[in-house]
């Protein structure tokens, strides 16, 4: 990869943590979900595509071998790691509010 493309992808995917930190703090808490949904969705494609595209290129069914679902399997869990770290902040930010909630909750009691 190069730099160039390196310093867009981590511009892109800081974008993508500050809009994801964003929703998250939203009062419907299904917002924060849309962009780990849509990289999912994005990665699980990419995944399907590629195994089809295995099977195309040799113009004939290929036998589901153990190799080829693993290799999907493993390609699937590397290519998620930004849904991963969307979720964590979605997480981080959703328990923060959590914890205010309780408080406001305690002191109107403690009223």
């Amino acid at each position: 990869m190069n730099p160039i493309g390196l310093f867009v992808f981590l511009a892109f995917m800081a974008a993508a943590c500050v809009l994801e930190v964003f929703l998250a703090k939203r009062k419907a808490w299904w917002l924060g979900l849309v962009l780990p949904a849509l990289w999912f969705a994005y990665t699980a494609f990419a995944v399907i595509a590629a195994v089809v595209g295995y099977y195309q290129a040799y113009g004939e069914p290929l036998p589901l071998s153990f190799e080829l679902v693993w290799s999907a399997l493993v390609s699937l869990i590397r290519a998620n790691v930004p849904t991963y770290v969307l979720l964590a902040a979605y997480l981080f930010c959703r328990s923060g509010r959590r914890r205010k909630k309780l408080l406001d909750r305690m002191q109107v009691q403690d009223l």
